[in-house]
């Protein structure tokens, strides 16, 4: 790998935040959004599309699995294909298939054909993580930057709100034959709408320059100066440059930068058993325990999605306020505390609600902690492979969970305890040996 000079990425760091900066948080964020939506609203209107599409238990599960099959072959195809021919050209792809593949499962007439849909909108939410964190990393100025990344992740908290608010709104207005169809409809035409303004958002200066781009980048940030009103002296940073294949950048990650990747890797893994496991650990065995009714379990989902809303926002701020690792131990630490308190409460509902405020917080600083320590060339590749692992762990965790609960419900929350312990292990690991990143540029760290 060699390395080229340039002062464009302390020029990006150094700029004020304009318009320009929201509209790439907007057009670009919207994905966790999006990513909620489609996990919760299958969720919320399975059971009209089972009995539309006369599908079996195992069929209906599958409209699931097939969206993180899709997620999985997605993270990895197009988390090269973003390092290798950019992040714009690849996030406008990715949203594409997403819309595509959502829009036509509201068109489904039968469960190969639903199952196809589910693939390939899976494959566009899978492409979509890996591209446009990457590219959110390489744009946004260094101060602000776990903020951003934080504020993101705990959309996905604003996403499942909006996907139970639709589910139930269509629910009640229309036959279920027809609502989960036009759940599905509106879900792909609002990604088309988003894949219209990513148009104007323009490509990571920091790949172009990976590239050897150097005039489109100096073009890009020129253009942002002139808007802000501010052009810096500053000092010039070495950049990589890469070429190889998509072999040769797994290579590159494990061997080079492999203890990064073991705990980006954790992180993931983290995130996702802790996540999937409590929302499937509540109505199959939670619920019989407390006596809990349906309806009470919507309501016990509806606030954890505010908690993690509210707590994210918060972690986010800390992210860059406190640093990364403080930030990280302290979250995991206090989620680890707030499981324990699952096993001894009598109010389940109160207990879950200062669960989610912390647990589903941690994504806020554990994923920029995880995604920022990799060089540009090979960044996106990065976290198309820790998403795989992680959407993995988040496919086996809840059946582990469940068969665990089968000797009572106490016994699964152990096992969700142990993931906690599992990561704040990792964090702790971090804290001592790893780098800090708040605050410092890309090229500083990587």
């Amino acid at each position: 790998m060699k390395f080229i000079e340039t002062d464009i990425p302390s020029r990006l760091d150094s700029l004020p935040w304009t318009r320009k900066h929201t509209l790439f948080l907007i057009t670009l964020g919207i994905t966790w959004i999006l990513d909620a939506f489609e996990v919760v609203i299958v969720g919320n209107v399975l059971k009209a599309m089972s009995s539309s599409l006369e599908l079996n238990r195992l069929q209906s599960s599958m409209m699931v699995s097939g969206f993180l099959i899709g997620a999985i072959i997605g993270s990895f195809l197009f988390g090269y294909l973003a390092d290798r021919y950019g992040r714009k050209k690849v996030f406008i792809i990715t949203l594409l298939l997403y819309s595509g593949g959502t829009f036509l499962t509201g068109l489904a007439f039968d469960f190969y054909s639903a199952f196809l849909l589910r693939i390939v909108a899976g494959m566009g939410i899978g492409g979509e993580f890996a591209a446009i964190h990457s590219a959110i990393d390489e744009f946004i100025p260094s101060r602000h930057r776990g903020k951003v990344d934080g504020f993101i992740v705990a959309s996905w908290n604003a996403g499942s709100l909006l996907a139970s608010f639709t589910a139930i709104l269509l629910l009640r207005n229309f036959p279920e034959d027809l609502a989960w169809r036009v759940a599905f409809l509106i879900g792909g035409v609002l990604a088309l709408l988003i894949a219209f303004i990513r148009r104007f958002v323009p490509e990571s200066p920091r790949w172009l320059l990976s590239r050897e781009e150097f005039d489109k980048a100096e073009r890009i940030v020129s253009d942002l100066e002139g808007l802000a009103g501010k052009n810096n002296n500053v000092h010039k940073k070495k950049i990589p440059v890469f070429e190889g294949s998509a072999l040769d950048a797994v290579f590159l990650l494990l061997k080079n930068y492999r203890w990064r990747f073991l705990f980006s890797t954790s992180m993931s893994l983290t995130i996702l058993t802790t996540y999937y496991g409590i929302i499937t650990l509540i109505p199959v065995s939670i619920a019989p325990s407390f006596d809990l009714s349906s309806e009470e379990i919507s309501e016990i989902f509806l606030a954890g999605s505010i908690g993690g809303l509210i707590g994210g926002v918060v972690v986010a701020i800390m992210a860059d306020a406190l640093g990364r690792k403080a930030t990280g131990i302290s979250v995991a630490f206090l989620s680890a505390l707030a499981t324990l308190n699952l096993l001894y409460t009598d109010d389940f509902k109160t207990a879950y609600y200062l669960y989610s405020f912390v647990a589903f917080s941690f994504a806020s600083v554990a994923y920029v902690s995880a995604m920022e320590i990799f060089p540009t060339p090979v960044r996106s590749t990065a976290i198309g492979m820790i998403s795989i692992l992680g959407r993995l762990g988040g496919t086996v965790a809840p059946p582990l969970l469940v068969h665990l609960a089968g000797n009572g419900y106490a016994y699964g929350i152990l096992g969700l305890l142990g993931f906690w312990i599992f990561g704040l292990s990792a964090f702790i690991l971090w804290g001592i040996f790893g780098i800090e990143g708040s605050k410092r540029s890309l090229e500083d760290i990587t």
